[in-house]
């Protein structure tokens, strides 16, 4: 019984990596451009995923979200994302960190909802700290920008916390929503 369940584990993890490459490469599924801002879809499925398979399988999904993030990155010239401290280090995180606050506030006596809704808010917080910590680290805004770096680095962190907001709220609405859905049939599988 056991080997069948980490096999469907397993499966599921390369079912939501392969929805992971899916959305990253379909214009307006995994990056959704509105004006000078690029709001992601991709932290969902990697959240979702953590918290659905624990962190383990949720680290390899991020992995897979970050691999394609740095692939997207190179296609379309955004240096600063091609570095894989700014692109897969984070996404990794967030697979690791959403799963591990998932899983010991699952062993509270902390509401379910709650335990999503405090998961997906750190998951997401996770990503959005890190890769703006890794762009400040690694200097990519000034290979971004060059001499205006430090003018438009306000703004940039400006679109960019935005873009986590919305982020953020996104995932609030649909990976609770998601998970109380499906539920029965992840306890009865996993």
């Amino acid at each position: 019984m056991k080997k069948k369940k980490n096999l469907v584990r397993l499966v599921m993890c390369a079912l939501f990596s392969a929805l992971i490459v899916v959305m990253t490469f379909t214009p307006y599924l995994g990056y959704i451009s509105v004006g000078p801002i690029e709001i992601t879809t991709l932290h969902i499925v990697a959240i979702f995923a953590a918290v659905v398979l624990g962190p383990k399988y949720g680290a390899i999904v991020g992995g897979v979200w970050g691999l394609t993030c740095i692939v997207r990155a190179i296609q379309m010239g955004f240096a600063p994302f091609a570095n894989p401290m700014v692109s897969l280090v984070p996404r990794i995180l967030v697979g690791i960190v959403a799963g591990l606050v998932f899983l010991g506030l699952s062993k509270t006596k902390c509401p379910k909802v709650v335990s999503l809704v405090i998961a997906t808010l750190v998951g997401t917080l996770t990503n959005t700290v890190c890769v703006i910590s890794a762009l400040q680290i690694f200097n990519g805004f000034k290979s971004l920008l060059g001499a205006a770096a430090t003018a438009i680095e306000t703004i940039i962190l400006t679109l960019i916390g935005t873009n986590g907001l919305i982020e953020m709220i996104s995932a609030l609405v649909i990976i609770p929503s998601l998970y109380m859905a499906t539920e029965k049939y992840f306890k009865s599988k996993i």
